[in-house]
Protein backbone atom coordinates (compact mmCIF):
# COMPACT_ATOMS: atom_id res chain seq x y z
CA UNK A 1 0.00 0.00 0.00
CA UNK A 2 1.05 3.50 -0.65
CA UNK A 3 2.49 5.64 2.64
CA UNK A 4 0.66 6.03 5.61
CA UNK A 5 2.68 8.43 7.46
CA UNK A 6 3.67 11.77 5.12
CA UNK A 7 3.08 14.81 5.41
CA UNK A 8 2.64 16.05 1.79
CA UNK A 9 -0.70 17.44 1.05
CA UNK A 10 -1.50 18.08 4.66
CA UNK A 11 -1.56 21.27 6.26
CA UNK A 12 1.33 22.83 7.39
CA UNK A 13 -0.04 24.72 10.39
CA UNK A 14 -2.48 24.09 12.81
CA UNK A 15 -5.63 25.06 12.37
CA UNK A 16 -6.75 27.61 14.80
CA UNK A 17 -3.26 27.73 17.24
CA UNK A 18 -0.91 30.30 17.55
CA UNK A 19 2.33 30.62 19.49
CA UNK A 20 3.14 34.08 21.52
CA UNK A 21 5.97 34.80 23.24
CA UNK A 22 6.83 36.77 25.46
CA UNK A 23 9.52 39.57 26.09
CA UNK A 24 11.59 39.09 29.42
CA UNK A 25 11.26 40.96 32.33
CA UNK A 26 13.55 42.62 34.82
CA UNK A 27 13.03 40.04 38.66
CA UNK A 28 11.88 42.36 40.74
CA UNK A 29 12.95 42.45 44.51
CA UNK A 30 9.56 42.60 46.00
CA UNK A 31 6.14 41.00 45.28
CA UNK A 32 4.79 44.56 45.58
CA UNK A 33 6.73 45.82 42.75
CA UNK A 34 6.48 42.95 40.50
CA UNK A 35 2.32 43.24 40.53
CA UNK A 36 2.51 46.86 40.30
CA UNK A 37 4.12 46.16 36.95
CA UNK A 38 1.62 43.20 36.24
CA UNK A 39 -1.16 45.73 36.63
CA UNK A 40 0.23 48.42 34.68
CA UNK A 41 -2.12 49.14 31.20
CA UNK A 42 -1.69 46.44 28.42
CA UNK A 43 -0.78 47.22 24.94
CA UNK A 44 -3.00 46.79 22.17
CA UNK A 45 -2.04 43.21 21.41
CA UNK A 46 -3.05 41.79 24.85
CA UNK A 47 -6.18 43.82 25.39
CA UNK A 48 -6.98 42.32 21.45
CA UNK A 49 -6.55 39.11 23.16
CA UNK A 50 -8.42 39.69 26.49
CA UNK A 51 -11.36 41.01 24.16
CA UNK A 52 -11.10 37.70 21.93
CA UNK A 53 -11.12 35.26 25.63
CA UNK A 54 -14.17 37.95 26.31
CA UNK A 55 -16.03 37.24 23.21
CA UNK A 56 -15.65 33.47 23.60
CA UNK A 57 -13.27 33.01 21.46
CA UNK A 58 -10.23 31.56 22.92
CA UNK A 59 -10.36 27.89 23.63
CA UNK A 60 -7.53 27.56 25.56
CA UNK A 61 -4.42 28.70 26.81
CA UNK A 62 -1.18 26.51 27.72
CA UNK A 63 2.14 27.43 28.58
CA UNK A 64 5.03 25.88 26.85
CA UNK A 65 6.46 25.57 29.67
CA UNK A 66 5.96 23.14 32.60
CA UNK A 67 7.42 25.36 35.32
CA UNK A 68 4.51 27.37 35.10
CA UNK A 69 2.81 27.40 38.37
CA UNK A 70 -0.34 25.27 38.33
CA UNK A 71 -0.15 24.94 34.78
CA UNK A 72 -2.46 26.95 34.12
CA UNK A 73 -4.24 26.20 31.23
CA UNK A 74 -6.75 28.67 30.69
CA UNK A 75 -6.98 32.57 30.75
CA UNK A 76 -9.67 33.99 32.56
CA UNK A 77 -10.03 37.85 33.23
CA UNK A 78 -11.14 40.30 35.98
CA UNK A 79 -14.81 40.49 36.71
CA UNK A 80 -14.81 44.57 35.49
CA UNK A 81 -15.30 43.06 32.04
CA UNK A 82 -18.75 42.18 32.87
CA UNK A 83 -19.23 46.08 33.71
CA UNK A 84 -17.88 47.16 30.16
CA UNK A 85 -14.71 47.83 30.94
CA UNK A 86 -11.26 47.19 29.43
CA UNK A 87 -10.06 44.09 31.39
CA UNK A 88 -6.36 43.96 32.72
CA UNK A 89 -4.23 40.53 32.70
CA UNK A 90 -3.05 40.88 36.60
CA UNK A 91 -1.82 38.90 39.17
CA UNK A 92 0.61 35.71 39.77
CA UNK A 93 -0.27 32.68 37.41
CA UNK A 94 -3.15 30.41 39.71
CA UNK A 95 -3.52 33.18 42.03
CA UNK A 96 -7.05 33.59 42.88
CA UNK A 97 -8.36 37.51 42.54
CA UNK A 98 -11.84 38.07 43.21
CA UNK A 99 -13.15 34.48 42.57
CA UNK A 100 -10.98 34.77 39.11
CA UNK A 101 -8.09 32.73 37.99
CA UNK A 102 -5.17 34.45 37.08
CA UNK A 103 -4.51 34.11 33.34
CA UNK A 104 -1.97 32.50 31.67
CA UNK A 105 0.04 35.34 29.87
CA UNK A 106 1.12 37.12 33.16
CA UNK A 107 3.58 38.80 34.74
CA UNK A 108 5.07 35.68 36.24
CA UNK A 109 4.75 33.91 32.55
CA UNK A 110 7.20 36.28 31.25
CA UNK A 111 9.41 35.70 34.00
CA UNK A 112 9.52 32.37 33.48
CA UNK A 113 12.87 32.20 31.45
CA UNK A 114 12.82 27.88 31.30
CA UNK A 115 11.17 28.16 27.46
CA UNK A 116 14.80 29.29 25.33
CA UNK A 117 14.56 33.00 24.27
CA UNK A 118 11.47 33.99 26.75
CA UNK A 119 8.13 32.62 27.73
CA UNK A 120 5.86 30.95 25.33
CA UNK A 121 1.91 29.79 25.44
CA UNK A 122 0.12 28.22 22.90
CA UNK A 123 -3.12 30.05 21.95
CA UNK A 124 -6.04 27.94 21.10
CA UNK A 125 -9.08 29.57 18.91
CA UNK A 126 -12.28 28.22 18.54
CA UNK A 127 -11.99 29.20 14.48
CA UNK A 128 -9.23 29.34 12.43
CA UNK A 129 -10.66 32.56 10.83
CA UNK A 130 -9.95 34.29 14.06
CA UNK A 131 -6.22 33.84 14.07
CA UNK A 132 -5.11 36.31 11.26
CA UNK A 133 -6.69 39.64 13.20
CA UNK A 134 -5.23 38.33 16.04
CA UNK A 135 -1.88 37.58 14.92
CA UNK A 136 -1.48 41.46 13.51
CA UNK A 137 -2.56 42.49 16.91
CA UNK A 138 -0.01 40.72 18.60
CA UNK A 139 2.60 41.42 16.54
CA UNK A 140 2.23 44.97 17.34
CA UNK A 141 2.38 44.71 21.32
CA UNK A 142 5.68 45.85 22.51
CA UNK A 143 5.55 43.28 25.27
CA UNK A 144 5.46 40.58 22.78
CA UNK A 145 8.81 38.86 21.31
CA UNK A 146 7.12 36.57 18.70
CA UNK A 147 3.76 35.56 17.35
CA UNK A 148 3.58 32.51 14.95
CA UNK A 149 1.41 30.34 13.38
CA UNK A 150 2.26 26.70 14.75
CA UNK A 151 3.96 24.35 12.23
CA UNK A 152 2.27 20.76 12.18
CA UNK A 153 5.16 18.27 12.45
CA UNK A 154 3.80 14.37 11.57
CA UNK A 155 5.65 10.86 11.54
CA UNK A 156 8.18 10.35 8.76
CA UNK A 157 7.47 5.99 8.19
CA UNK A 158 5.55 4.44 5.31
CA UNK A 159 3.41 1.32 6.38
CA UNK A 160 4.56 -1.93 5.93
CA UNK A 161 3.95 -3.71 2.75
CA UNK A 162 0.94 -6.03 3.26
CA UNK A 163 2.13 -8.02 0.45
CA UNK A 164 4.96 -9.02 2.70
CA UNK A 165 2.58 -10.26 5.61
CA UNK A 166 2.09 -14.17 4.37
CA UNK A 167 6.04 -14.36 5.14
CA UNK A 168 5.76 -13.41 8.41
CA UNK A 169 5.91 -16.71 10.36
CA UNK A 170 4.21 -16.97 13.96
CA UNK A 171 6.42 -18.10 16.56
CA UNK A 172 5.82 -20.09 20.23
CA UNK A 173 7.05 -17.78 22.91
CA UNK A 174 10.88 -17.60 23.63
CA UNK A 175 12.70 -16.79 26.60
CA UNK A 176 11.74 -13.34 27.80
CA UNK A 177 9.51 -12.93 25.54
CA UNK A 178 6.34 -13.52 23.06
CA UNK A 179 7.31 -12.68 19.12
CA UNK A 180 4.64 -12.37 16.62
CA UNK A 181 6.38 -11.26 13.49
CA UNK A 182 9.80 -13.36 13.71
CA UNK A 183 12.91 -11.33 12.65
CA UNK A 184 16.09 -12.70 11.05
CA UNK A 185 19.14 -14.69 12.98
CA UNK A 186 20.60 -10.78 14.66
CA UNK A 187 24.07 -11.87 13.20
CA UNK A 188 22.39 -11.43 9.64
CA UNK A 189 20.68 -8.39 9.53
CA UNK A 190 21.38 -6.65 6.44
CA UNK A 191 21.56 -3.13 7.82
CA UNK A 192 24.29 -3.40 10.60
CA UNK A 193 26.08 -5.19 8.11
CA UNK A 194 26.23 -2.67 5.65
CA UNK A 195 27.95 -0.25 8.25
CA UNK A 196 30.35 -2.59 9.38
CA UNK A 197 28.55 -2.90 12.36
CA UNK A 198 30.79 -6.09 13.26
CA UNK A 199 33.81 -4.39 12.67
CA UNK A 200 33.47 -1.75 14.55
CA UNK A 201 32.97 -3.77 17.92
CA UNK A 202 35.87 -6.12 16.82
CA UNK A 203 38.36 -2.67 16.96
CA UNK A 204 40.81 -2.78 19.46
CA UNK A 205 40.00 -0.53 22.31
CA UNK A 206 36.37 -0.33 21.15
CA UNK A 207 34.20 0.77 23.91
CA UNK A 208 30.40 0.69 24.57
CA UNK A 209 28.12 3.50 24.22
CA UNK A 210 25.86 2.78 27.75
CA UNK A 211 27.16 5.72 29.21
CA UNK A 212 25.77 7.88 26.38
CA UNK A 213 22.24 9.27 26.44
CA UNK A 214 20.30 9.12 23.06
CA UNK A 215 16.79 10.78 22.93
CA UNK A 216 13.86 9.75 21.57
CA UNK A 217 11.20 12.14 20.64
CA UNK A 218 8.33 10.13 18.88
CA UNK A 219 4.85 8.22 19.47
CA UNK A 220 6.24 6.69 23.31
CA UNK A 221 8.38 3.49 24.04
CA UNK A 222 7.33 0.15 25.79
CA UNK A 223 9.53 0.38 28.24
CA UNK A 224 8.86 -3.32 29.39
CA UNK A 225 9.43 -4.81 25.69
CA UNK A 226 12.62 -7.52 26.54
CA UNK A 227 14.67 -6.33 24.20
CA UNK A 228 14.45 -2.63 25.20
CA UNK A 229 13.56 -2.93 29.20
CA UNK A 230 17.24 -2.79 30.26
CA UNK A 231 18.06 0.20 27.94
CA UNK A 232 15.70 2.65 28.93
CA UNK A 233 17.20 5.38 31.17
CA UNK A 234 13.85 7.81 31.35
CA UNK A 235 10.51 7.99 30.09
CA UNK A 236 8.21 11.04 30.00
CA UNK A 237 4.69 10.97 28.45
CA UNK A 238 2.36 12.73 31.76
CA UNK A 239 1.13 15.91 30.99
CA UNK A 240 -1.74 16.54 33.44
CA UNK A 241 -2.48 19.70 32.07
CA UNK A 242 -3.17 18.99 28.49
CA UNK A 243 -6.91 18.36 27.14
CA UNK A 244 -5.32 15.07 25.42
CA UNK A 245 -2.90 14.06 28.30
CA UNK A 246 -1.62 10.72 27.03
CA UNK A 247 -1.14 6.91 28.33
CA UNK A 248 2.54 5.35 28.81
CA UNK A 249 1.48 3.22 25.63
CA UNK A 250 2.86 3.24 22.46
CA UNK A 251 -0.20 2.57 20.60
CA UNK A 252 1.64 3.20 16.98
CA UNK A 253 4.76 1.37 18.13
CA UNK A 254 7.36 4.03 16.18
CA UNK A 255 8.92 5.57 18.74
CA UNK A 256 9.38 1.40 20.02
CA UNK A 257 10.64 0.71 16.75
CA UNK A 258 12.96 3.53 16.55
CA UNK A 259 14.40 3.15 19.41
CA UNK A 260 15.45 -0.80 19.13
CA UNK A 261 17.36 0.16 16.25
CA UNK A 262 19.30 2.54 18.27
CA UNK A 263 19.72 0.37 21.38
CA UNK A 264 17.98 -3.32 21.70
CA UNK A 265 19.92 -5.39 23.48
CA UNK A 266 23.14 -7.20 21.92
CA UNK A 267 23.14 -10.72 21.40
CA UNK A 268 20.58 -11.91 23.83
CA UNK A 269 19.60 -14.42 21.49
CA UNK A 270 16.18 -12.50 21.29
CA UNK A 271 15.00 -10.37 18.37
CA UNK A 272 17.43 -7.90 16.78
CA UNK A 273 20.46 -6.44 17.74
CA UNK A 274 20.84 -2.56 18.31
CA UNK A 275 23.15 -0.29 16.72
CA UNK A 276 24.39 0.34 19.80
CA UNK A 277 24.42 0.07 23.81
CA UNK A 278 23.53 3.65 24.02
CA UNK A 279 20.79 4.36 27.49
CA UNK A 280 17.52 5.87 25.74
CA UNK A 281 15.59 8.34 26.90
CA UNK A 282 12.11 8.77 25.80
CA UNK A 283 10.01 11.63 25.53
CA UNK A 284 6.12 11.05 23.66
CA UNK A 285 5.08 13.72 21.61
CA UNK A 286 1.86 12.72 20.92
CA UNK A 287 -1.14 11.93 22.47
CA UNK A 288 -3.67 9.20 22.05
CA UNK A 289 -6.19 10.64 20.22
CA UNK A 290 -5.99 10.94 16.12
CA UNK A 291 -6.75 13.57 14.57
CA UNK A 292 -9.13 13.51 11.27
CA UNK A 293 -6.23 14.17 8.34
CA UNK A 294 -7.65 15.79 5.22
CA UNK A 295 -5.03 15.34 2.28
CA UNK A 296 -4.93 18.07 -0.58
CA UNK A 297 -6.23 15.52 -3.12
CA UNK A 298 -9.45 14.82 -1.12
CA UNK A 299 -8.26 11.79 0.61
CA UNK A 300 -8.37 11.62 4.61
CA UNK A 301 -7.30 9.30 6.97
CA UNK A 302 -7.61 9.49 10.85
CA UNK A 303 -3.66 9.65 12.36
CA UNK A 304 -1.52 10.68 15.34
CA UNK A 305 -0.21 14.23 14.86
CA UNK A 306 2.56 15.67 16.78
CA UNK A 307 0.94 17.75 19.78
CA UNK A 308 3.02 20.98 19.45
CA UNK A 309 3.11 21.61 23.10
CA UNK A 310 4.64 18.42 24.34
CA UNK A 311 7.03 18.62 21.35
CA UNK A 312 8.25 21.55 22.81
CA UNK A 313 8.54 20.23 26.04
CA UNK A 314 10.39 17.50 25.02
CA UNK A 315 13.19 19.97 23.66
CA UNK A 316 13.59 22.05 26.18
CA UNK A 317 13.53 18.66 28.55
CA UNK A 318 16.63 17.52 26.75
CA UNK A 319 18.56 20.64 26.86
CA UNK A 320 17.97 20.99 30.46
CA UNK A 321 19.42 17.43 30.83
CA UNK A 322 21.92 17.74 28.64
CA UNK A 323 21.13 14.74 26.64
CA UNK A 324 24.16 13.42 23.94
CA UNK A 325 22.04 12.70 21.07
CA UNK A 326 18.31 13.46 19.79
CA UNK A 327 16.80 10.91 17.45
CA UNK A 328 13.49 12.97 15.77
CA UNK A 329 12.47 10.67 12.85
CA UNK A 330 8.96 13.72 12.47
CA UNK A 331 8.62 16.22 9.48
CA UNK A 332 6.95 18.75 7.97
CA UNK A 333 6.21 21.59 5.67
CA UNK A 334 5.83 24.52 8.31
CA UNK A 335 9.02 27.03 9.02
CA UNK A 336 9.83 26.16 13.05
CA UNK A 337 8.30 29.18 15.03
CA UNK A 338 10.92 31.56 17.14
CA UNK A 339 10.09 29.17 20.23
CA UNK A 340 11.26 25.53 18.02
CA UNK A 341 13.97 27.45 16.25
CA UNK A 342 15.11 29.11 20.05
CA UNK A 343 15.14 25.51 21.29
CA UNK A 344 17.50 24.11 18.64
CA UNK A 345 20.12 26.42 18.90
CA UNK A 346 20.09 26.06 22.68
CA UNK A 347 20.30 22.26 22.10
CA UNK A 348 23.10 22.88 19.50
CA UNK A 349 24.60 25.59 21.47
CA UNK A 350 25.23 23.20 24.26
CA UNK A 351 26.91 20.25 22.34
CA UNK A 352 23.94 17.98 21.62
CA UNK A 353 23.22 16.10 18.34
CA UNK A 354 20.39 16.50 16.49
CA UNK A 355 19.67 13.93 14.03
CA UNK A 356 15.87 13.94 12.23
CA UNK A 357 14.55 12.01 8.91
CA UNK A 358 14.91 13.54 5.39
CA UNK A 359 11.09 12.88 4.67
CA UNK A 360 9.29 10.16 2.02
CA UNK A 361 7.62 12.36 -0.26
CA UNK A 362 10.39 11.36 -2.83
CA UNK A 363 7.45 10.77 -5.57
CA UNK A 364 5.80 14.23 -4.40
CA UNK A 365 8.62 15.78 -5.38
CA UNK A 366 11.01 16.06 -1.79
CA UNK A 367 9.31 19.14 -0.29
CA UNK A 368 11.28 20.21 2.37
CA UNK A 369 11.03 18.87 5.33
CA UNK A 370 11.48 20.10 9.12
CA UNK A 371 13.15 19.73 11.59
CA UNK A 372 15.75 17.91 9.14
CA UNK A 373 16.18 21.17 7.22
CA UNK A 374 17.06 23.34 10.67
CA UNK A 375 20.31 24.39 10.32
CA UNK A 376 23.09 22.59 12.28
CA UNK A 377 20.74 19.19 12.27
CA UNK A 378 22.33 16.13 10.80
CA UNK A 379 19.60 14.79 7.56
CA UNK A 380 19.12 11.47 7.19
CA UNK A 381 18.20 9.83 4.17
CA UNK A 382 17.61 6.19 3.28
CA UNK A 383 19.18 3.60 1.24
CA UNK A 384 18.49 0.06 0.46
CA UNK A 385 20.08 -3.41 0.55
CA UNK A 386 21.94 -2.32 -2.94
CA UNK A 387 23.21 1.22 -2.04
CA UNK A 388 20.78 2.96 -3.62
CA UNK A 389 18.58 5.34 -2.33
CA UNK A 390 14.88 4.33 -2.21
CA UNK A 391 12.31 5.37 -3.59
CA UNK A 392 10.75 7.14 -1.40
CA UNK A 393 13.36 9.18 0.68
CA UNK A 394 13.64 12.86 -0.02
CA UNK A 395 16.32 14.49 -1.79
CA UNK A 396 17.73 17.45 -1.03
CA UNK A 397 20.86 19.87 -0.58
CA UNK A 398 20.45 19.94 3.28
CA UNK A 399 21.13 16.24 3.49
CA UNK A 400 24.18 15.26 5.26
CA UNK A 401 24.45 11.95 5.39
CA UNK A 402 22.30 8.03 4.23
CA UNK A 403 21.52 4.93 6.32
CA UNK A 404 20.00 1.76 5.42
CA UNK A 405 16.02 2.66 5.57
CA UNK A 406 14.20 -0.18 4.03
CA UNK A 407 12.63 -3.28 5.21
CA UNK A 408 14.35 -2.58 8.98
CA UNK A 409 13.84 -5.22 11.57
CA UNK A 410 13.09 -3.69 14.94
CA UNK A 411 10.78 -3.50 18.19
CA UNK A 412 7.47 -2.93 18.53
CA UNK A 413 5.32 -2.72 21.16
CA UNK A 414 4.60 -6.22 23.05
CA UNK A 415 0.65 -4.97 23.35
CA UNK A 416 -1.26 -4.68 19.98
CA UNK A 417 -2.04 -1.09 18.38
CA UNK A 418 -2.92 0.89 15.75
CA UNK A 419 -0.74 3.01 13.26
CA UNK A 420 -4.42 4.91 12.40
CA UNK A 421 -8.31 4.63 11.16
CA UNK A 422 -9.38 4.89 7.62
CA UNK A 423 -11.44 7.54 7.25
CA UNK A 424 -15.06 6.94 5.68
CA UNK A 425 -17.82 8.92 4.77
CA UNK A 426 -20.67 8.43 6.34
CA UNK A 427 -24.52 9.02 5.65
CA UNK A 428 -24.68 12.80 6.02
CA UNK A 429 -21.54 12.76 3.76
CA UNK A 430 -18.94 13.91 6.98
CA UNK A 431 -16.03 11.98 7.83
CA UNK A 432 -16.21 9.08 10.24
CA UNK A 433 -13.32 6.55 11.30
CA UNK A 434 -13.20 3.62 9.55
CA UNK A 435 -11.28 0.27 9.79
CA UNK A 436 -7.95 0.37 11.85
CA UNK A 437 -4.56 -0.34 9.88
CA UNK A 438 -3.13 -2.91 12.71
CA UNK A 439 0.33 -3.23 13.40
CA UNK A 440 2.31 -6.08 14.35
CA UNK A 441 3.52 -6.85 17.69
CA UNK A 442 6.80 -7.21 19.21
CA UNK A 443 8.80 -6.89 15.85
CA UNK A 444 8.69 -6.13 12.32
CA UNK A 445 10.46 -4.89 9.28
CA UNK A 446 9.44 -1.24 8.77
CA UNK A 447 10.50 1.33 5.63
CA UNK A 448 11.08 4.66 6.01
CA UNK A 449 13.48 7.71 6.64
CA UNK A 450 12.32 7.38 10.53
CA UNK A 451 13.94 3.91 9.96
CA UNK A 452 17.43 5.23 8.55
CA UNK A 453 17.70 8.02 11.42
CA UNK A 454 17.95 6.08 14.26
CA UNK A 455 21.31 4.16 12.19
CA UNK A 456 22.97 7.17 12.68
CA UNK A 457 21.49 8.49 15.91
CA UNK A 458 23.27 5.02 17.17
CA UNK A 459 26.47 5.53 15.29
CA UNK A 460 26.96 8.75 16.69
CA UNK A 461 26.53 7.51 20.41
CA UNK A 462 29.57 5.43 19.22
CA UNK A 463 31.63 8.30 18.12
CA UNK A 464 30.78 9.91 21.31
CA UNK A 465 31.89 6.84 23.82
CA UNK A 466 35.34 6.20 21.95
CA UNK A 467 36.22 9.80 22.03
CA UNK A 468 34.95 11.41 19.35
CA UNK A 469 33.92 15.31 19.98
CA UNK A 470 30.89 16.31 21.67
CA UNK A 471 30.09 19.34 19.03
CA UNK A 472 27.34 19.28 16.78
CA UNK A 473 29.46 20.69 14.00
CA UNK A 474 32.73 17.79 14.70
CA UNK A 475 29.81 15.27 14.78
CA UNK A 476 28.49 16.24 11.34
CA UNK A 477 32.34 16.54 9.86
CA UNK A 478 33.08 12.98 10.88
CA UNK A 479 30.16 11.61 9.87
CA UNK A 480 30.98 13.25 6.27
CA UNK A 481 34.08 12.00 6.18
CA UNK A 482 33.42 8.72 6.93
CA UNK A 483 30.56 7.89 5.00
CA UNK A 484 30.98 5.37 1.95
CA UNK A 485 30.91 7.07 -1.30
CA UNK A 486 28.18 4.53 -3.39
CA UNK A 487 28.30 3.70 -6.85
CA UNK A 488 25.49 5.29 -7.39
CA UNK A 489 27.06 8.66 -6.27
CA UNK A 490 28.51 8.56 -9.42
CA UNK A 491 32.24 9.27 -7.93
CA UNK A 492 30.66 12.63 -6.14
CA UNK A 493 31.91 13.27 -3.16
CA UNK A 494 28.24 15.14 -2.33
CA UNK A 495 24.70 14.60 -3.85
CA UNK A 496 21.48 16.00 -3.00
CA UNK A 497 20.56 11.91 -2.05
CA UNK A 498 23.11 10.66 0.02
CA UNK A 499 24.67 13.51 1.23
CA UNK A 500 28.39 12.75 1.75
CA UNK A 501 27.74 9.12 1.43
CA UNK A 502 26.40 6.04 3.16
CA UNK A 503 26.70 5.53 6.94
CA UNK A 504 30.07 3.47 7.90
CA UNK A 505 30.21 2.94 11.15
CA UNK A 506 33.91 1.38 11.09
CA UNK A 507 35.36 4.70 9.69
CA UNK A 508 33.32 6.92 11.99
CA UNK A 509 35.16 5.22 14.92
CA UNK A 510 38.88 4.55 13.01
CA UNK A 511 38.29 8.54 11.88
CA UNK A 512 38.54 9.50 15.72
CA UNK A 513 41.88 11.90 16.70
CA UNK A 514 42.93 11.94 13.51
Amino acid sequence: MGPLFKHFGLPVYHDAMLFVQMKPQPQHRTFESALAVARAPLGAGLQALAFFERAGLVKRVTPVSKESPHYASRMLVRPAIARGAMPELVGVAGENVDGWSAPTLNLNAALDQRTPGGATSLIELASDADVRQLQLSLAADPTVASVARVPARYLTAKSPSRSSSSLRKKAPVAPGGRIAAVPPSANTMWNLQKIKWNEARGLHGFKEADSIRVAVLDTGIDHQHPDLVDQIGGYTYEHPDLPGASSAQDLIGHGTHVAGTIAAAINNDLGINGVSRATIHAWKIFDDRPDLLKYSDGTAEYAYVVDPVMYLRALIDCADEGVDVINLSIGGGGRPDPTESAAFEALLANGTTIVAAMGNERRDGSPISYPAAIPGVIAVGATNLQDRVTNFSNRGNHITIAAPGDAIWSTLPTYPGQMGWRAERGPDGGWRQGKADVRETDYDAWPGTSMATPHVAGAVAHYLANGGTRNAAAVRNALAASADKVPAMGGQDFTPDFGYGRLNLEQLIVGIGQ
